[in-house]
């Protein structure tokens, strides 16, 4: 297989900077060029097949005009939910991404809730969320300052859009927290009432996801932790049921599965490479 000319945009940012370790080490993908606000731009953007855009939250859709015909992989939120975008979430579309010319990396609440409730889609009737993540979540630096904030609880987190059009549910509530004092990792914890006759969901689970490299389905005796995934493109999933209740527990690297790790694991995809390529 040839080596596939890439471009970073954004390159020195908290999803470029991982973005980058990985493809320096992928063994099919060749950097061409990289552009930052603080390090300028390097290389031949005209030689780029692929582009990768790692973009603060509306900065993405000025950069398209000078991009052409060319792949993108966008990991910013700017074409989550715009028509002609696929959006990248290999374990729901794989097929879609495969044959993509521009695709939308998820968000990383929005990963970790869609790949806890996939299961279930079509039989949810009501979902509240309450997802941790470390201060990377928020593209800060850790701070010596013990501090646990609680943020844009309730409908006003952006990502809910793409969890309830991708669910097609509407009635998502989230709470958002984050733990200023930690760098890297979500814990989504999640409340589901869902409609009758589902019983065995973690056989139902295991079987959704026999195919899926990077998802985990955890024991119940099994305590979901982020060190367990941090650094990988992983994402633990732990169901419990107690009567009609169910919880399910995902955790995943904000900044990898929930990030750039799944924006290389969506290029793998787009040219037929194995998707666990310069990810395992």
């Amino acid at each position: 297989m040839k080596k596939i000319k890439v471009g970073v945009i954004g390159h020195t940012g908290r999803l470029g900077q991982p973005l980058m370790q990985i493809l320096l080490n992928h063994p099919f993908a060749n950097i061409v060029y990289t552009e930052s606000r603080s390090e300028g731009k390097h290389g031949n953007l005209a030689k780029a097949e692929v582009v990768f855009l790692a973009l603060p939250y509306g900065k993405s859709k000025k950069n398209l005009m000078w991009l052409g015909n060319r792949k993108v992989i966008d990991l910013s939120i700017d074409h989550r939910n715009v028509f002609g975008w696929t959006y990248g979430l290999p374990e729901i579309f794989g097929s879609e991404i495969s044959k993509a010319t521009k695709v939308a990396s998820p968000g990383c609440y929005a990963t970790s809730v869609l790949l806890g409730l996939l299961p279930l889609k079509g039989k949810i009737k009501r979902v509240s969320v309450s997802s941790t993540s470390g201060i990377s979540g928020a593209g800060m630096e850790i701070s010596r300052e013990d501090n646990f904030l609680v943020y844009q609880e309730g409908r006003k987190h952006p990502q809910i859009r793409e969890m309830e059009r991708v669910l097609k549910v509407n009635n998502i509530l989230l709470v958002p927290q984050r733990i200023d004092t930690s760098d890297r990792g979500i814990i989504s914890t999640i409340f589901v009432q869902a409609s009758g006759g589902l019983k065995n969901l973690s056989k139902l689970y295991a079987e959704v996801y026999k195919k899926c490299h990077f998802v985990r389905i955890v024991g119940s005796e099994t305590e979901i932790e982020t060190r367990r995934v941090i650094g990988t493109n992983y994402c633990d999933i732990k169901i419990l049921e107690f009567g009609k209740s169910i919880v399910i527990i995902s955790a995943l690297d904000n900044l990898m599965k929930g990030g750039a790790g799944q924006a290389v694991q969506n290029f793998n995809l787009m040219y037929g490479f194995p998707e666990t390529m310069g990810l395992i």
